[in-house]
């Protein structure tokens, strides 16, 4: 049986139109809206640690319970 990762919720606000286009792409490439933001989320910090070096998780200034 496959380990549950742990994970966050975060929310975003975006009009409805930007949610009806993320949702459409999010069809094109079989994926739930939740699942496309979170590998959008995860491309985007490979690309910029690729460019900038892993960003230290003390500067995130992020704090878990």
């Amino acid at each position: 049986m496959a380990q549950k990762q742990n994970t966050c919720t975060i929310s975003i606000q975006v009009s409805p139109e930007i949610k009806e286009k993320s949702a459409w792409l999010a069809r094109q490439s079989c994926r739930s809206l939740s699942a496309y933001v979170r590998q959008l989320l995860v491309v985007q910090i490979r690309t910029f640690e690729g460019e900038h070096g892993p960003i230290p998780k003390e500067k995130t200034g992020v704090t878990h319970p």
